[in-house]
């Protein structure tokens, strides 16, 4: 007899996989507003979302290992500090950037992997990760940025040197999320909040934005000197 999976595990893994990809893409509602309202008003939201952060990386749902929560928290500060440089010295055009390759390099990753499945990325630090998920989110994320380039961040994609940024960019975000789910191993915890249907809280779903983000205004500084 041929083994079957069960129909309730098939239902929970696509309720799963649309309350995933559902929060996703409520990254649009962020480039909306990083485009409507003003600067301090966008400053103001951004460090209320990392008081959120914060709340969960110290809840009390997670037991000891204090010193990795405060570098935690602190490497959350710097991602948000790094997002509003980026938004401050470059306009929202370049944030926009950075929350699109962030949120594509999730959404390609979590759906490649579903899909493809195959060997495990990192088994040790996230056993659901797959290379197929890896490339996936990599090529989705490009894929994102060749077609809205020309609309929303007008970068010259045929300078090696802005190609070589973005590439950067997007292996940050990756790295991010594998950074995320190594300290949620470690915390022994699954997600870090409830906040988002299939996808956990608030440092679930911006992990990727904050190392991308980070890496971006390090080579703001560094080469171009903003």
């Amino acid at each position: 007899m041929e083994n079957s999976i069960p129909k309730e595990k098939i239902y929970g893994e696509k309720l799963e996989f649309l309350q995933r990809l559902f929060s996703s893409f409520l990254f649009i509602l962020i480039v909306v507003l990083l485009f409507l309202v003003p600067y301090k008003v966008f400053a103001v939201l951004c460090w209320m979302t990392y008081i959120i952060m914060v709340r969960e990386i110290f809840s009390s749902t997670i037991k000891g290992k204090m010193l990795l929560r405060v570098f935690a928290a602190i490497v959350c500060f710097w991602g948000i500090r790094s997002f509003l440089y980026c938004r401050d010295v470059s306009g929202p055009s370049q944030c926009a950037l950075l929350i699109f390759i962030s949120s594509f390099t999730d959404i390609g990753a979590y759906s490649f992997g579903k899909i493809l499945r195959g060997p495990k990325l990192c088994p040790r630090i996230s056993p659901r990760k797959t290379w197929a998920g890896f490339w996936g989110g990599i090529l989705s994320a490009n894929v994102v940025f060749f077609c809205l380039n020309n609309i929303i961040f007008r970068l010259n994609n045929s300078n090696l040197v802005n190609l070589l940024i973005v590439e950067t960019v997007i292996f940050a975000a990756v790295v991010g999320d594998l950074l995320e789910s190594w300290f949620k191993r470690i915390m022994g915890v699954k997600d870090m909040g409830e906040l988002f249907p299939g996808h956990g809280g608030i440092l679930d779903r911006l992990d990727s934005l904050m190392m991308a983000s980070i890496t971006l205004a390090i080579i703001d500084i560094l080469y171009f000197g903003l």
